[in-house]
This record gives C-alpha cells, sequence and structure tokens, in this order.
C-alpha cells in the first residue's frame, strides 16, 4: 500500500494495463490530473479523492469524490502547500458569538470541508 497523498512520493510512471491495490492518492485540491496519458489503468480499492482519473481507466471499491478541504480543521494541509484558509472562509458552517453582559467577547466558527462538482 503506497501513500501518493499530497505529493508526499511521485506518482510511479507505470505502463499502460497498470494495476494499483490499496493505494492512496488524494490530492490538495479537487479535479487534479493523475496519471496523464496513461491506459487501462485499474484501481482496486485505492484513495482517488480530488484526482481526474484517466477516461478509460477501472475502479473497484475505491472512495473517489472531490472536495475543498478547510485548513483550519486541518492545518496540517498547510504543510503539504495548500493555501491557508481565512478564519471565516467558505467552509465555515456555523458562527457563535459569545455575549457577556451586552458585549460581545467572542466568535466560535464550525467547519466543514465542502463537496466540489
Amino acid at each position: 500500500m503506497a501513500n501518493y497523498s499530497f505529493g508526499l512520493r511521485p506518482i510511479p510512471d507505470v505502463e499502460n494495463g497498470h494495476t494499483f491495490t490499496g493505494d492512496n492518492f488524494c490530492q490538495l485540491l479537487p479535479h487534479t490530473p493523475i496519471l496523464v496519458g496513461k491506459t487501462g489503468i485499474k484501481f482496486i480499492k485505492c484513495n482517488l479523492v480530488n484526482c481526474n482519473i484517466p477516461v478509460d481507466a477501472i475502479k473497484e471499491s475505491c472512495g473517489h469524490w472531490h472536495e475543498s478541504f478547510c485548513t483550519n480543521m486541518n492545518p496540517k494541509l498547510i504543510e503539504y502547500g495548500q493555501t491557508a484558509c481565512a478564519v471565516n472562509c467558505t467552509h465555515v458552517t456555523q458562527v457563535d458569538t459569545i455575549t457577556i453582559d451586552g458585549v460581545m467577547v467572542d466568535t466560535h466558527y464550525i467547519y466543514e470541508s465542502k463537496a466540489v462538482i
């Protein structure tokens, strides 16, 4: 099981028709192309989050969707090259303010990664 997520290791230059089993290809940004120009690639039980795979690729039991990650929820993503989100970013789902004696003393933000089509 290899981990190619977030560019930690480069995706190997494989031959057409290669099969990957149990590998993690998760990318920081939605719709990141991987294995461009390869044909007949097969993915079995792989993490393909945010990956655009070759059009003829075959997937079996893979996680494959696109989402925008929030660095407020996972600041480590900044180390991998993702731009830091603002405190009140697009991932905010709820804002709670704390008021004492009529004076707002703090704001608490609830974040959620967003599905991308």
